[in-house]
């Protein structure tokens, strides 16, 4: 799917403990109104499928639905969410976001319950508004897909969240590894686990949603580290998404992925996935190191 895509705003209403933008709960942010427009105006009718909207949270954001109807004046066929769900909790205001064009909501879902989703988001209630929100937008029509960051923390419920999940109703749940930049490099040593820890619960966490008959997908995992399950692992040349981020602009998010926050270790030369596989985040290999990684043969 070739897709645009808008962060909003580093503002938000949680303050996850692992949130790669270092997002704050602090001022208002104001939004550029007039780049945003420029943006979707210069991109219309260039055979975009989607556009989707990140921060930080987009929906503590004033002119969000504004936004929404931006979009829609320009054409876009779908808009997808992401969002940690909480003022979706609210059912007038889901339903005008659902109304609005967003179709497809990416929620974040990080626990089996409130005392282990709330101490990431360090806000008493999330869990529950975040539940609230994801049957509020199902009842009304909408695609669902819940991401979930593998954290030192929650490895063992990893399973126990996808059953949540599904028993919800949810479409697709997507398995996220660690990316250790903004909180989660300050937090490094008590958020990053190794892939090794992971592993199998990962691998348990696929099956339970395979035998559930639920679409999911890896994002972010090198290759040789989830072997007998790349299948799962999110294709971002079939994701082609051309980036607004703040002032500037990323005509292919995956290229800049790959190139700018990834590492090939010397396993790499001799695998058979080299092309398929991104490599390794860089801040990972200066706290853990390479030995870990063993190149694909077949």
């Amino acid at each position: 799917m070739k897709s645009i895509s808008i962060h909003l705003t580093d503002q938000c209403n949680n303050s996850c403990i692992f949130c790669v933008v270092n997002s704050h709960q602090g001022k208002k942010e104001g939004v550029n109104n007039k780049m945003i427009e420029n943006f979707l105006k210069e991109n219309a009718g260039k055979g975009y499928e989607s556009v989707n909207i990140h921060g930080g949270e987009a929906t503590v954001l004033d002119e969000f639905i504004d936004i929404l109807k931006l979009i829609k004046k320009h054409g876009y066929p779908s808009v997808s969410l992401q969002t940690n769900a909480r003022k979706l909790s609210e059912e007038a205001y889901a339903k005008e976001v659902y109304e609005n064009g967003v179709k497809l909501f990416v929620i974040s879902l990080h626990g089996k319950n409130a005392e282990e989703h709330d101490l990431i988001t360090q806000v008493d209630g999330s869990f529950q508004e975040a539940v609230d929100g994801i049957k509020n937008v199902k009842s009304l029509g909408a695609k669902v897909r819940t991401n979930t960051v593998a954290y030192k923390g929650n490895i063992e419920s990893l399973p126990d969240i996808a059953n949540y999940a599904m028993d919800l109703g949810v479409d697709h749940v997507n398995i996220s590894a660690m990316h250790p930049v903004g909180k989660a490099y300050q937090n490094f040593n008590r958020v990053v686990p190794t892939y090794t820890q992971i592993q199998q619960k990962i691998f348990d966490m696929v099956e339970v949603c395979v035998s559930r008959n639920r679409t999911v997908t890896l994002e972010g995992f090198p290759d040789c580290m989830i072997q007998g399950y790349e299948k799962y692992q999110i294709d971002w040349e079939e994701n082609e998404f051309k980036l607004l981020f703040h002032n500037f602009v990323l005509d292919n998010y995956a290229t800049f992925m790959e190139k700018q926050t990834k590492k090939r270790v010397c396993s790499c030369s001799q695998c058979s996935r080299t092309k398929s596989c991104g490599g390794v985040y860089k801040e990972y290999l200066e706290f853990f190191g390479e030995n870990e990684f063993i190149a694909v043969k077949n």
